[in-house]
Order: C-alpha cells, then structure tokens, then sequence
C-alpha cells in the first residue's frame, strides 16, 4: 500500500504501548477497540435456524447442532476439535447436495434441517481462485468490464474505432501480438526452472503502443491515464479516480471494506495469500450480494478469514460481517481469533480436546455464556483476554519505563542490519533485526511485512548460501535476484515457512508432505522382516545346504524342477538366453514352467531326480 512502508517503532512492547503513531499500538492499549462486544438481541428458540443431526464424520460423536440463521455464529474449538469436519464436511456438502449442486458426499450425518431458509451456501475458504495469470481482483469482482467500456467511449477510441475488447488482454485486437497479453514471455528449461522475461515490445505493460495512447481524464482534473497505468493502480487509487462512475465504485468500494485496498487492480490472483484469496471472494460476494430473492438469503461459511490479519484489517472484516448481516444474509465462521470471537452472536464450542480427545459439543450460546463455562477452553481464552487487555491498557495509562535503554542495548548487540530498503512500497528504510532474539514484525495489511521477511531477508539469505556453492552446484540452481536495497549486514543462511495450502491431491498426505514417507520406505527396507502370504511364516535367508537339506527332506524320492536366475544384477539384453531358455522349457511339461514358453522368461531348466 502506498500509505506503507515506513518504520513507525522499533523496540520491545512494553515501549510499544506508548507509540503514538502506530495502529499496533492503539489497538493493545485500549484507545481503539476491533469490535464491541455483540449487542444484537439474544437468539431465540422460535428464530430461524438450521440443524444438524447426528453428525458423526470423522471424530464427531453424533452430535446435534443448531445453527441461527441472520446471525454471525462462530464456531469455535481447539485445533482436531471437529470444526472444519462438522462444516465443511458436514454441513456444507449437505446443503449443496440440497440446493441441487451436489461436489464432495457429505459426511455421516442422518438429517439437515431448515435448508429451505437460505437461498444458496457458499463457502468462502482460502483455496486459490485461479491457476492464470490473466486473472485479476479487477476482473474477479466486475470492474474490469465497466473500465473498458469507458475507455471505448473516449473521443479518441471513437475515432479509431475501438470497442470494449480492444482493451482486453485476454483477446482481441488490442492486446501485445508477442506475448499474447500476458506481459511476459515463458521460457521452458530443460534441467532448470522456467523462466519468465519481461516482455521486449511491451515491455510488460500487455498492450500495443496505439491503445495506450487512449488516455482516460479523471473528473477532477489530472494527468490522463492509460488502461495499463489504470491497472497499476491499487484500489484505494481507483476508487478516487473513478469516484464519479458509481458502477465502478460500487464494485470496487467492497475490496476497500474488506482490507483489500492496497491490491493493484492488475495484480495476479495466483500471487495472493490464502487470506487474501478469501477476502477477495468474500469482496465478489459483497459486490453482488444486491441480486437476490426477497425474504431469503445466502449461508456464508468462511474458514479463519483473520489468518494474518492485523488489528485494524480484523476490525474491517467485522463491518463487511455487518454488511452482509444488514443485507439479510447469514454467517458461519470457522474462527480462533479472540476479538471475532467476542463480537459473535452466537458460539458453537467443539471439544473439549482434539482428535479423539474432541467431536462433542461443549457448549453453545452468547459470548458471555460461553466465557463462564468451566469446561470450556475458549471460555477460558476469553476471561484471560479481558484481563490481558485490560492490564494493557492500565500499563499504558502509567508512564513510560526504561524504554530507550532497552532501545540502545538492542542496538548494539549483533544484529541483522538492512539500510536503504526500498523494495516494493519500502521508502528506503534501515532496519536493524537483533540476532537470537524473537522479533516481530506487525503492521496493517499491506504495509510492507513480507517484503522485510520474504522478499529481502529471505532471498538474499537464500541467494548468498547459493553463491557460496561450488560452480558445479551453482549450475542446477537459479539464483534469485538482489532485493532493492543499499546493504544488507549480518544475515545468515535462512528458512521460510510461509502459509500456503497443500494441494497435492488425495495420495498426499503429512507423510509424503514431509518427506517422512521416505525415510519409512528406507527403514521397512533395510529392517522389515518379509512373511509369506499364505502361511505367515517368516521368510528368511538359508544356505545352499540348507536349502538341500530341507528339499532332500520333504521331496526324497521325487522328481522336482529347479528353477534359479542366470543373469543377476547385469544389465543389457539377452535376447539368445531367452530363446535358449524358452527352447529348453519346450522339453518339459509343467505349469511352473509356462512363463518361460515362447520367450516370455530366463533360466536354465535342470530336471533331475532326488
């Protein structure tokens, strides 16, 4: 976000809580609060809701649930509590099933009730909305469609011409013939990772030269702009730009409501967050929540949309939640953050514990109810928040203590240093990160948390480790770029563990994900004992004579046919010993022997008489 990219305090959080221009810090100090606690009127028994009987899907126990309709219900629960099972699994494929789109089975359940009291169910979750790059929070929510038609009615376009599909770079006339729109060309590597180059008649910008001479004039005055200096702009931009189309406005204002402002309108979807996907589905929704039968609303359920979220991107959430509330709507949210929890109007609590420990219902009811409860966990969460919040903010109240030593020592102990970052929307910062220290780095969405983390400690991390690789090593690898910055000091080696979705398919699992699965195959391998299928014994190694003495025992007398391999551990093609092997089987007359007629085996047939 443009407004971003500023260090705002640097210190420990006791010192914090006196900052006066950080949003963190007015949020942990009381001045400003996410959300009130919930003030709607109590649920009662005669209101609609829904019901769930007997779900018992995974560890779910058979429980029933109910569910108020028109309200911001809140299920909550420690981690392997049933949350996800009992509505995702449970409620939704069931729904779906009902409302006549039916995609997974719903799990073991025997009956969902009160599905006629919502129009559609919609799952907001943080799986990825796309695979292309052509694909944008502009296009996802509508805007792209009203944008290019007012770039078709400049007198310019007119005059040439052009239609609303000359300024698409999905298709038509208007789009760079060289990369196809895409603004980029891919290059595939044979040993190494693709590559992707700006492309060189574009130069990324997707369009032709004569389209981008289109300007379109803001109402206020300005400089004109292009469709491609349009879809660089962020959203917050935008919606001053095209404050006088209220079309454009009305789609674009619901990506602002939900945190989303600082996304560009040109931005590939594939590059967002799991937590950004989310909102900016719940945005599309928001945009055409308008359209919709009288009397009757949608089911929204969503899946800890405040993963990663700030205070104040929470506290924005929680007036999108009030939002589509108004619009008569009903919400579901699957949640552990404490302040959505305490502005819900009703709880659902799972538990009490995870994985076998969980799949009962521990309680339900108003936040306060729930907060007194002496079995529940999340009651628990919720009396030890209040008492949390305010020592805060009676800390804050007192004067500040020892704040600038603590600074000091901070700065003189090794550090990590990072001067003149101005990568992404950083305006050019130094930041100094002590080494073996637990650091945190907050701020809203946008500000410029993972370009410090990810796109400048980590890759120069990782680019450094690279570079101290032999040449032959260095060969496989593509190194990544410097970040935009003056110098970097003291950084060693890194990690990263980024939130991203597995999405590996139904034979992924932990084991694989984590390459254990691996080191399991390795140890059956090396100490697995084989048994026969049959008899279950143990099949072990034997000597040559013991193999005798057990023949010369069970088979004396007898004739038998001794089938060994000629060719062991050696490679190559052995057509002649094949032949010579299915000549010699010819000679004999024994189902055993079947797979080496007509050349189909190896071996050396040696009847003999024991």
């Amino acid at each position: 976000m443009e407004r971003g990219g500023e260090v705002v305090f640097f210190g420990p959080p006791d010192a914090l809580l006196h900052a006066e221009d950080s949003l963190t810090a007015d949020y942990l100090a009381g001045r400003r609060r996410v959300g009130a606690d919930s003030s709607a009127a109590a649920v009662r028994p005669r209101d609609p809701h829904l019901e769930v009987l007997g779900a018992a899907a995974h560890n779910l126990r058979g429980i029933d649930v109910r569910l108020p309709l028109n309200r911001l219900v809140v299920v909550t629960g420690v981690s392997g509590s049933g949350k996800s099972t009992l509505i995702q699994d449970v409620l939704y494929n069931a729904l779906a099933k009902l409302k006549g789109k039916p995609g997974e089975p719903a799990g073991t359940h025997r009956e969902v009730r009160g599905a006629e009291l919502v129009e559609e169910v919609v799952l907001v979750d943080q799986s990825p909305i796309g695979r292309t790059t052509r694909s944008n929070p502009a296009s996802y929510v509508g805007a792209f469609d009203a944008i290019r038609k007012l770039f078709a009615a400049e007198p310019l376009a007119r005059e040439r011409g052009y239609t609303a599909g000359t300024f698409s770079f999905n298709s038509g006339t208007g789009r760079c013939p060289t990369c196809g729109g895409n603004g980029f060309e891919h290059v595939e590597m044979q040993f190494l990772s693709d590559v992707y180059l700006r492309c060189p008649d574009c130069d990324g910008k997707r369009y032709r030269p004569e389209v981008l001479e289109v300007k379109m004039m803001p109402e206020g005055g300005g400089r004109g702009r292009s469709i491609a200096e349009v879809l660089e702009m962020t959203v917050a931009e935008a919606v001053s730009f095209f404050a006088e189309s209220a079309e454009i406005r009305r789609v674009l204002e619901p990506l602002a409501a939900v945190g989303l402002e600082y996304l560009r309108l040109g931005q590939p979807v594939p590059t967002l967050s799991g937590g950004e996907a989310q909102r900016l589905k719940l945005a599309g929704h928001l945009a055409g929540s308008g359209r919709r039968k009288a009397g009757r609303g949608n089911l929204f359920l969503l899946d800890e949309p405040t993963t990663g979220l700030h205070f104040d991107d929470i506290a924005r959430l929680l007036g999108a939640f009030g939002r589509l509330l108004a619009e008569g709507h009903s919400l579901i949210v699957i949640e552990h953050n404490l302040d959505v929890i305490r502005a819900a109007d009703w709880l659902v609590d799972l538990g009490p514990e995870g994985g076998e420990g969980g799949g009962a219902v521990v309680c339900c009811g108003p936040p306060q109810a729930v907060a007194v409860h002496p079995e529940s966990h999340t009651g628990a969460a919720l009396r030890s928040y209040r008492e949390e919040l305010a020592a805060l903010a009676e800390k804050a109240a007192r004067p500040q203590e020892g704040g600038e030593g603590a600074v000091m020592e901070a700065e003189t102990a090794p550090a990590i240093r990072i001067m003149g970052a101005r990568e992404h929307n950083l305006r050019h910062v130094d930041l100094f990160i002590p080494r073996g220290r637990f650091t945190v780095i907050t701020g809203i969405s946008g500000s410029g948390k993972s370009t410090v983390a990810f796109d400048i400690l980590f890759n120069e991390g990782q680019r450094r480790y690279l570079e101290s690789l032999n040449a032959y090593a260095r060969q496989f690898v593509q190194p990544a770029s410097r970040p935009e910055v003056d110098a970097i000091f003291g950084i060693p080696p890194t990690v990263a563990i980024e939130q991203r979705t597995s999405r590996g398919g139904r034979k992924s699992t932990v084991a694989t994900l984590t390459e254990i699965y691996h080191f399991l195959r390795l140890l059956y391998v090396k100490l697995g004992t084989q048994h026969c299928p049959d008899c279950g014994l143990a099949i072990e190694p034997q000597t040559a004579e013991a193999i005798l003495a057990r023949l010369l025992k069970k088979w004396r007398g007898r004739e038998v046919d001794l089938l060994a391999p000629l060719v062991v551990a050696r490679k190559g093609y052995y057509t002649d010993l094949a032949k010579w092997a299915s000549k010699a089987a010819s000679h004999c007359h024994h189902p055993v022997l079947e797979p080496f007629r007509g050349g189909r085996g190896l071996g050396r047939l040696i009847p003999g008489r024991l």
